[in-house]
């Protein structure tokens, strides 16, 4: 992934868009001469940060909603198994 801005404004954002305003495109993949290195960096990596801490929380909320359909399904079973030895006494036919 690069390290791309929101982009820069062509025009002024209170002036009407006329040719001679425009600015020349900037490709994507050049950085402006100003931006440190260090600073790209540091947020390239805070965004990497970030992605993994998505991830893992993703990963937690799937882990925890696993557990809890596991419950939920032991509980039905044993609801079931309760049911059936009910339905099969004698003194209830």
């Amino acid at each position: 992934m690069q390290d791309q801005g929101p982009g820069p404004f062509l025009t002024k954002p209170d002036t009407p868009a006329t040719p001679t305003q425009a600015a020349p495109p900037t490709p994507a993949h050049s950085a402006p001469a100003d931006s440190d290195p260090i600073d790209r960096l540091n947020r390239a990596l805070q965004r990497i940060s970030f992605a993994l801490d998505k991830s893992r929380k993703a990963e937690q909320r799937k882990s925890g909603n696993t557990q809890e359909l596991v419950a939920n399904v032991d509980a039905l079973i044993s609801r079931v198994r309760d049911a059936l030895a009910h339905a099969d006494r004698p003194e209830d036919k």
